[in-house]
């Protein structure tokens, strides 16, 4: 055992800077995302007054606020902590054939596994400490934002002292639980390692558990008043705060499952060679697929969203002056901050499928294949989640504005908000594809 443990680090030879650095990145966005949004929560709540007082003036919408706040905290950090979830699988991958190699040298599935997710641990604890850096560094820049109300001090947004270090060992064992439910895929034979024997089946239980929620928030929403009365408002808006988490959290469920019953039938019918292998690579590999877009997919949602805004009419008085304007720039915060999601999500697993495919695209480029046709093949693995990630997202948020309004928006200024946020999604994708464009062209023509 000491001597397999001593060998570890040889076996477990990075294989590149840019390989190891992805990982990382991901890590500390997940690590400053999530601290950030939970202070920013946490400065709203710590400014509800307290006792049955008549409130006026600031005090008087500051419940409303905080609502909103945790509203916006449900949605984003379970997406930061996915993301930190995805780089652990990611880094995992990286290490298949090393950890094969161990197994090769006498290693026993438990063993391979400490050492997976030992090496996990040490990149996920690496990019949160910079990821606390960085939510340190950009809080002060919060402070200046316009919210209608006193402005927050620097104290109102950072988290206690106590809670950093506690937050650091909840993503490194997120991080460590990612890695050791993803072993099944790769404590696997050598040889199962080198022929990537893995055979990939989702069920259709995806689609209707994600079913069941969205049917139980439209009851919800229209018989929950009925139920529980003015007494109960605390625990609908509770309630219904858990549904749209649940909701939104399922896209990520019900998304790869979409993604492989498009591209097994586009695999039967596609019309061009690219698109034949864009659609085989994604059906071999669906949940990759998806993720490449979960980012995207979160910050349309969180477009639809905001676009409900559009529906407010004028502010009559202070308060709700106040209201509208906290909203406005709630919104638009928690938007930059998908939309960053987004970036460091799409960017990290479009350059990480590339490093992936490597050997393929050796193999495809020797057997014939033109690098234009290669780019080709990877713009279509990319185009068929990205579409279908956009009517998912619109789906989703058009489903939940209709359920508060009672009916489907009828402002065109929602229509053209939300278009401009498609159009920047597609432009973030357009952006990523760029970036890994080079790294095709390298893999492709580098000698072995």
């Amino acid at each position: 055992m000491s001597a397999l443990l001593a060998s570890a680090p040889l076996l477990l030879r990075r294989r590149g800077a840019l390989a190891d650095i992805l990982p990382v990145i991901a890590f500390a966005a997940a690590t400053a995302i999530t601290a950030t949004v939970l202070g920013g929560s946490a400065a709203f709540v710590g400014r509800i007054p307290a006792g049955e007082v008549p409130m006026t003036g600031e005090a008087s919408v500051m419940p409303f606020l905080a609502i909103c706040a945790l509203i916006a905290s449900v949605l984003l950090v379970p997406s930061a902590v996915g993301l930190g979830g995805s780089a652990a699988r990611l880094s995992l991958a990286r290490r298949e054939q090393d950890l094969a190699a161990i197994r090769l040298v006498g290693g026993t599935s438990g063993q391979v596994g400490s050492v997976a997710v030992l090496d996990v641990a040490a990149q996920s604890l690496l990019g949160a400490v910079l990821g606390l850096g960085a939510h340190v560094a950009v809080t002060p820049a919060l402070t200046r934002l316009d919210f209608g109300i006193a402005p927050f001090t620097l104290g109102d947004l950072l988290l206690p002292v106590w809670s950093y270090p506690v937050l650091v060992v909840a993503l490194v064992l997120i991080a460590a639980g990612s890695a050791a439910v993803s072993l099944a895929g790769v404590v696997l034979s050598p040889l199962g390692v080198a022929r990537d024997s893995r055979v990939m089946r989702l069920s259709v239980l995806r689609v209707v558990l994600w079913a069941v929620l969205i049917v139980g928030f439209v009851a919800f929403m229209n018989v929950g008043g009925m139920l529980l009365g003015e007494a109960g408002t605390g625990i609908m808006i509770a309630i219904m705060v858990l549904f749209i988490a649940a909701i939104v959290a399922g896209i990520n469920v019900v998304g790869p499952f979409i993604v492989w019953v498009t591209a097994l039938a586009l695999a039967k019918t596609a019309p061009t060679p690219s698109l034949l292998v864009g659609a085989r690579r994604l059906a071999g590999d669906p949940r990759a697929g998806w993720r490449a877009v979960s980012g995207i997919t979160f910050a349309l949602v969180i477009a639809g969203f905001l676009t409900m805004m559009a529906t407010f009419g004028e502010a009559t008085n202070p308060e709700e002056a106040m209201m509208f304007t906290a909203m406005t720039t709630g919104g638009l915060l928690t938007l930059g901050i998908a939309a960053v999601l987004a970036a460091v999500s799409t960017g990290v697993s479009q350059t990480a499928r590339v490093i992936d495919q490597a050997p393929r695209l050796r193999a495809q480029h020797i057997a014939g294949a033109e690098v234009g046709q290669l780019h080709r093949a990877r713009l279509a693995e990319i185009a068929v989640p990205v579409g279908l990630s956009s009517i998912i997202a619109t789906g989703t948020a058009l489903l939940v504005l209709t359920t508060f309004l009672g009916g489907a928006p009828s402002d065109p200024m929602m229509a053209v908000q939300y278009l401009a946020s498609v159009l920047g999604a597609y432009a973030l994708v357009i952006a990523a594809v760029l970036v890994g464009s080079p790294l095709v062209k390298r893999y492709a023509t580098r000698a072995a």
